[in-house]
């Protein structure tokens, strides 16, 4: 009898947090999601970066981008699909602007007219490839984004860190050459 009521809680606990951690998805369906019809071209094993409410999720290799005459499709790949209904964003709901989130590649962050309060950050690549379907529908701009940069905390966080990692190695060389 134990046994069960401790997978009931692990699923209640495991089902709970997976809901959780979907929250900036949901607030996107509940106003885009539906199904944009047949798809012009796509890509998979995408990735994205949800920013908004306190916090970030990230989906990194997990988004299908499919592209529309009328918007963009967003759908995430199974089973990491479990509560990330599909998304259809119309190319005049989107704005967006470069950021620096991403280390290694060049970024834009976009802006959702529908719900603002949720950003996505995409690798440059992807925004393009969007705004290649998109035409003038849908705003994509070099400018700074209108809160500031962004991401740049992350980047200095991952600079020192890479600098006190290196320091870690080094001198835990020196001590085991030592003795």
């Amino acid at each position: 009898m134990l046994s069960v009521f401790g997978y009931g809680v692990f699923f209640v606990l495991f089902f709970g947090m997976l809901h959780a951690k979907a929250r900036r998805w949901r607030m996107l369906a509940a106003v885009y999601g539906g199904d944009g019809g047949p798809v012009r071209e796509k890509r998979t094993m995408q990735s994205a970066v949800l920013l908004g409410i306190g916090g970030y999720n990230s989906l990194k290799g997990i988004l299908t981008i499919g592209v529309h005459d009328r918007g963009v499709s967003l759908r995430v790949l199974p089973p990491f699909s479990l509560f990330h209904d599909a998304l259809f964003i119309p190319y005049g709901d989107i704005r967006g602007w470069r950021t620096s989130w991403y280390l290694d590649v060049q970024s834009i962050e976009l802006e959702f007219t529908g719900v603002p309060a949720i950003k996505m950050v995409v690798p440059a690549d992807q925004a393009e490839f969007i705004g290649s379907f998109a035409g003038r529908k849908m705003t994509l701009s070099a400018a700074e984004p209108p809160q500031g940069k962004a991401g740049q905390g992350w980047r200095a966080f991952a600079l020192v860190h890479a600098g006190l990692s290196l320091v870690m190695i080094a001198w835990l060389s020196v001590m085991w050459l030592t003795h």
